[in-house]
């Protein structure tokens, strides 16, 4: 069972990774940093510079890093942060359906804070850290 939902949770970093790095590549290679920034200046974000480099870099960096499977608590809690902003500031006001409302921003940011913390043993962070944690953690027949 084990292998099935290690399976299931890389398809699912793979996804949200994806997702995020295409997104990432849009923001610093397509528009360039400066038109995002530009873009949330006219969305009215505070510190629309830092904002479109945070969200550029979380993304390209982040989804690349989902992928792979390192550091995932890290990474989920910096995009859940992201879409978080990208939810209170932008798409809030226009509910919750596309195009414009808040569903994508919601579910990226569930998902990738629940893969963060639940992304499987087919992960670099399960390679480097995964012996140490389960030597921490106590067996049911210890308990």
């Amino acid at each position: 069972m084990n292998v099935v939902r290690d399976f299931f949770a890389f398809i699912g970093r793979l996804g949200i990774g994806v997702i995020l790095f295409a997104h990432g590549w849009q923001k610093i290679v397509d528009f360039g940093v400066a038109g995002v920034a530009q873009g949330f200046t006219s969305l009215g974000i505070p510190l629309p510079h830092v904002a479109a480099w945070y969200a550029a870099l979380v993304e390209l960096v982040g989804g690349a890093m989902l992928i792979v499977g390192l550091l995932l608590p890290l990474v989920g809690v910096l995009v859940a942060v992201e879409m978080a902003g990208a939810l209170f500031l932008v798409h809030l006001p226009f509910g919750l359906f596309a195009p414009t409302g808040f569903e994508l921003v919601l579910a990226i940011g569930v998902a990738a804070l629940a893969l963060g913390f639940n992304g499987g043993n087919w992960s670099i962070d399960h390679a480097l850290f995964g012996r140490h944690r389960a030597a921490a953690q106590p067996t049911a027949a210890a308990a």
